[in-house]
């Protein structure tokens, strides 16, 4: 993750640098105890909830959850990447850090530059006096401001069919790399043309502000409407929000975002005040642009057109985010319209209005399936109680649960009870799909029903204390080996702490360096809270027999499922065999 910074400079930058002074620079902080208070940064609070540790190096905010060391508040804060990050704090500490990069970097490196060449270039065009007209004038009509093209960095790619290939061509690009980067496309004879002609054009960025792709608007009715970049080693359409660099803080502001279709619905949000607005470049968002939004924010309003192809997406984004463990709305934008234009149609006021009457996904889904399919018969009702139940099982309370079924109950019309029976009928098949009707499989069953929350408790308790207590590292690995975690991110997290716990100069601060961004988010609330037994060892030993505990039932549980299969291929041999294995397994104590 250090991009080539050794990481013995990477370590010296940490140990030369007081994460306390850094974070005070932007941040009024008070001193509590062990740790410093002030109010976060990175989200709006009237009660300070951010805390700076100087003596992990850590920061932690208990109201959104954002943490790290000093390189990831630098990050955040400044819109850097990690070696960027970096290489500031080794300016700042008088570390000097050499300017080495790898083939690969450099190849990227090399692409951002081009991509930015072809922005510029678009943007001289918009603004040529006879060239540009046309498109200045479509952007005119349509409310765009001067300030706010030049803010998302517009431009407009010429009718011609070598403007732009001649133009990189002459700054010593490659026709192959620009090929690669879809900025052009290659002929049947070996030439070469523009892949944007004639178009409005939207430069696409990266969450950190670096030109990846382009988007091209028509100026008239030819097709296809929208001509956006292919896939790229730098541009994977859904792995990006457009617009999200310049919309994250006022994410973290409004502690929320609104996310739109397309790029003139983002902008003119963006021009309106809606600063935290995003689009999802597509009909519906994917996984990863989910996540992406979580690190910034847990509640999303989804605002797409009310055509049906914008329903259609809009109720697949709801459940792939309520999946994903966010509290999700719908902004209801009239039929025949679109955010851009209900905007520039009623103003910030209108749009308002329309947010604080926004629908909450099960709401919003019930009456689209009313709408689509009907209710009136007792069949329609159970087969839309039936489309929804998935949604209240991923609902994350039992508060917000019971008013689901009330919302339901309510919206279909049948009692409370019988959305309570179909969802525990539910519930009881996702549980145990595999349960069968023979004696094993229900011994199986009251088996594993519980120990996997009383494992993730004791693989969360034993990751947290060796976090925090380095010395008892070496007590886990005897007594579990070093890859007994069930949860894959602790499992990785344990083996980046085995991998780098030992080397010179290393804190476990440095440890966020080499994670991916969900197992940073992880280690940052285990380090962000103290613990709470005063005797870490006997909590630690605790929670290391309740391990070997939960993995003598899980022996048991296999044991069992091989004897249920050996009994049902008529296995004598196997079963006798196993039986004798169970035995064994249930005499350990």
């Amino acid at each position: 993750m250090s991009g080539m910074i050794p990481e013995t400079l990477v370590a010296e930058v940490f140990a030369r640098t007081d994460i306390l002074d850094v974070i005070s620079e932007y941040v009024r902080l008070e001193k509590k105890g062990r740790h410093h208070l002030g109010l976060c940064p990175f989200h709006q609070e009237k009660t300070p909830s951010f805390t700076v540790t100087p003596e992990r190096q850590m920061f932690y905010c208990f109201g959104c959850g954002v943490g790290g060391n000093v390189f990831k508040f630098l990050m955040l804060k400044e819109n850097l990447t990690f070696p960027e990050s970096v290489r500031f704090l080794a300016k700042r500490a008088g570390v000097h850090i050499p300017e080495v990069t790898s083939p690969r970097d450099e190849k990227l490196e090399r692409f951002f530059q081009v991509n930015e060449w072809a922005r510029d270039y678009f943007r001289q065009q918009l603004e040529s006096r006879e060239q540009g007209a046309p498109a200045r004038d479509y952007l005119a009509r349509r409310g765009i401001t001067p300030e706010i093209r030049d803010e998302f960095q517009l431009g407009f790619a010429p009718p011609r069919w070598d403007a732009l290939v001649n133009y990189l061509t002459r700054k010593g690009c490659r026709a192959e790399d620009l090929v690669v980067l879809g900025l052009v496309n290659r002929g049947e004879r070996g030439t070469y043309y523009d892949r944007f002609r004639n178009r409005i054009i939207f430069p696409v960025w990266n969450a950190s502000g670096r030109v990846i792709g382009f988007g091209g608007r028509v100026l008239d009715d030819s097709q296809p409407k929208y001509l956006n970049s292919p896939e790229t080693p730098v541009f994977h359409k859904g792995q990006v929000l457009y617009a999200l660099h310049l919309a994250r803080q006022a994410i973290r502001n409004e502690g929320c975002v609104v996310i739109v279709e397309g790029y003139l619905d983002a902008i003119t949000a963006h021009q309106y005040g809606i600063r935290n607005t995003v689009a999802s470049l597509g009909t519906s968002l994917t996984q990863d642009q989910g996540r992406l939004l979580m690190r910034y924010t847990m509640d999303a309003l989804i605002a797409y057109d009310a055509d049906a192809a914008g329903v259609a997406a809009t109720i697949r984004s709801l459940d792939l985010l309520q999946e994903l463990g966010c509290r999700v709305r719908v902004v209801s934008v009239p039929e025949g319209q679109d955010p851009d234009g209900f905007l520039r149609e009623a103003g910030v006021t209108g749009w308002r209005q329309l947010v604080a009457g926004a629908t909450p996904l099960l709401e919003y889904k019930l009456a689209r399936i009313a709408a689509r399919t009907g209710t009136a018969t007792a069949a329609e009702r159970l087969a839309a109680l039936r489309e929804v139940i998935p949604n209240l099982h991923a609902l994350s309370s039992e508060v917000e649960r019971e008013e689901g079924f009330q919302i339901a109950a309510r919206t279909l019309g049948v009692t409370w009870e019988t959305i309570r029976g179909e969802y525990r009928r539910f519930t009881s098949h996702t549980k145990g799909n595999w349960a069968k009707t023979d004696k094993i499989a229900k011994k199986l069953h009251n088996i594993v029903t519980k120990p996997s929350q009383a494992r993730e408790k004791a693989e969360t308790g034993i990751l947290r204390i060796v976090l925090h207590n380095p010395s008892l590292l070496e007590t886990v690995k005897q007594e579990l080996g070093d890859a007994f975690f069930k949860n894959g991110r602790h499992q990785r997290i344990f083996e980046t702490y085995l991998r780098y716990y030992n080397q010179p100069g290393f804190a476990p601060a440095l440890l966020a360096n080499y994670l991916e961004e969900t197992e940073q988010e992880i280690f940052n609330a285990l380090m962000g809270r103290e613990l709470d037994a005063k005797d870490q060892q006997s909590e630690l030993k605790a929670y290391i027999e309740a391990i070997k505990r939960l993995n003598i039932r899980e022996k048991r549980r296999e044991l069992l499922d091989d004897l249920a299969a050996a009994e049902r291929a008529g296995d004598r041999e196997r079963v006798n065999r196993l039986m004798q294995e169970i035995q064994e397994v249930s005499k350990t104590p």
